[in-house]
């Protein structure tokens, strides 16, 4: 145990590998703590993530290539249409449960997208403390 500002406390080590980092934090479950996913099965999402668990950068939903798709009707967006919906993660099926997207990488048709769900319990890394913390994600709805 290391001793910061007087008391003991555990440092974390997280991973790195979907870690997203502002200027004060990591985040090791992947998202900013107001970047969060308002229900479980994602389907009103909004948000700007456009990465997948493993890294892989996310097809634009109006476009074809390297995957072709069924997912083109504005209805299945909660951005109004595919245009806006960008190529960021989204759930435009009603099958599916949690964010996904189809990517870019030709030997990878689609991959989950980490985004914890609004209220979800955080783990994080206070770097100027240098001690683990949790904070919640928005509001649970």
């Amino acid at each position: 145990m290391a001793k910061f500002g007087g008391r003991a406390q555990r440092p974390c080590y997280p991973s790195l590998k979907s870690a997203f980092v502002n200027s004060d934090m990591l985040d090791v479950c992947g998202a900013g703590s107001s970047d969060c996913n308002p229900t479980k099965k994602g389907q009103k999402y909004t948000g700007h993530r456009a990465i997948t668990v493993n890294g892989r950068l996310c097809q634009a939903w109006t476009s074809q290539s390297p995957h072709r798709h069924r997912y083109t009707k504005d209805k299945m967006f909660p951005d109004g249409n595919a245009k806006a919906a960008s190529n960021y993660c989204r759930n435009p099926s009603i099958y599916w449960v949690g964010l996904w997207c189809y990517t870019v990488d030709p030997d990878t048709r689609w991959e989950k997208c980490d985004v914890p769900i609004c209220g979800q319990l955080l783990r994080y890394v206070d770097y100027q403390r240098y001690i683990c913390k949790a904070v919640q994600t928005g509001n649970s709805k």
